[in-house]
């Protein structure tokens, strides 16, 4: 699988994706709980914030090379200390993708089949991600290119039909939080885009690791523009104190949705568009959790693992017992801590892969 290349328009996609997958539903609830009004300023400054991430990302690929991601820690930090970093990293993703496949499977069951088993549910979407995964990084990186049009075009509709029911008075004031909650919605923010940081798993897949800062922060700008647009249109709508409520504003917006009582019912289109995108996200997320199996346990393919690793997500989606409590409390951990923990692994790394290329220097001209 070494030999897959991905090209700088794919991971581009796979990252937008990855990001922007889940955290639409609940952003504006997020942003107006803690911002208020303010929330837009908190995106601007998340984008912002996000810049010294790109760096350190990009540098300690450089230091990478096409060493797999697991291999170079262990090089840096030795066998134990190697370990126990990667699975500091390894470890959050698989929550994280446990915690997306939950909430599509939520919301498939909401808004089309009632009565239907979660477990069900679950299965046919670990199904599909199963059966994408068997394909490689390659096949995913495809499937994205194949689906990112019609993605954009739906969103982009259903954004323009929402304007209807847009009045400017219930955007203002624009400013009404302190810094402190202005700066809070920046690190919730934050954290779904330091997410980026596992793509240090499939870095030797990569075509153009030159590139790579150009297409974070092209995936950085439209990602700010995208969520500015979806805060802006939800607060347009409902007010703050309304959307403060609403556990998925995004969707309620779209329920709305009433063009000359014809077009209307709009939910099935958008559900649709969920199950794409996070299609294509929970598959990448897959991917480099099978990858990050693989090295860790040494295994020569990542194949039979897939099993195992798919038995143990469904299993971790099905934990929560009250999707709704749990989401709530999930988003404020995550929000206000991953950023500052992807943070500080993406610190720890370079550190010590600028001390390893010193020292290694100075035995060669030793």
């Amino acid at each position: 699988m070494s030999a897959e290349r991905i090209s700088s328009k794919q991971i581009f996609i796979l990252l937008s994706f990855c990001v922007f997958g889940t955290i639409f539903f609940t952003l504006p609830r997020t942003l107006t709980d803690l911002a208020g009004h303010s929330g837009w300023l908190s995106i601007l400054i998340a984008g912002l914030m996000f810049l010294p991430f790109m760096w350190m990302l990009t540098r300690i690929g450089f230091y990478m090379k096409e060493e797999p991601f697991i291999p170079f820690c262990l090089r840096l930090l030795g066998p134990m200390l190697g370990r126990l970093f990667a699975l500091l990293v390894l470890l959050p993703l698989v929550v994280i993708s446990a915690m997306t496949l939950r909430v599509i499977a939520e919301l498939f069951i909401s808004l089309v089949l009632p009565e239907t088993p979660i477990e069900l549910v679950l299965a046919l979407l670990l199904i599909l991600r199963y059966y994408l995964t068997l394909g490689g990084i390659s096949a995913i990186a495809r499937w994205a290119e194949i689906v990112i049009p019609g993605i954009a075009v739906t969103f982009i509709t259903l954004c323009a039909l929402s304007i209807n029911n847009v009045e400017l008075s219930r955007i203002e004031p624009l400013f009404n939080a302190s810094f402190g909650e202005v700066f809070r919605g920046a690190v919730v923010i934050l954290s779904g885009l330091t997410e980026m940081l596992f793509l240090l798993f499939v870095w030797p897949n990569l075509r153009n690791k030159h590139g790579v800062f150009a297409v974070l922060l092209y995936a950085d700008a439209v990602l700010m523009a995208a969520f500015l647009i979806i805060y802006l249109l939800s607060i347009g709508t409902y007010g703050s104190a309304l959307t403060a409520h609403l556990t998925y504003p995004f969707i309620e917006m779209v329920k709305d949705i009433n063009i000359f009582e014809f077009i209307q019912h709009l939910e099935s289109i958008f559900l649709a568009l969920c199950i794409f995108m996070n299609l294509t996200k929970g598959s990448f997320t897959f991917y480099m959790i099978l990858i990050g199996c693989k090295d860790w346990f040494g295994a020569s393919s990542y194949r039979p693992l897939m099993l195992p690793v798919t038995l143990i997500m469904f299993y971790l989606a099905l934990v929560p017992q009250n999707l709704y409590l749990v989401l709530i409390e999930y988003e404020k951990a995550k929000g206000l801590t991953f950023s500052a923990y992807a943070y500080a692994l993406a610190a720890i790394l370079l550190l010590a892969a600028k001390l390893k290329s010193r020292g290694t220097r100075h035995e060669q001209t030793g």
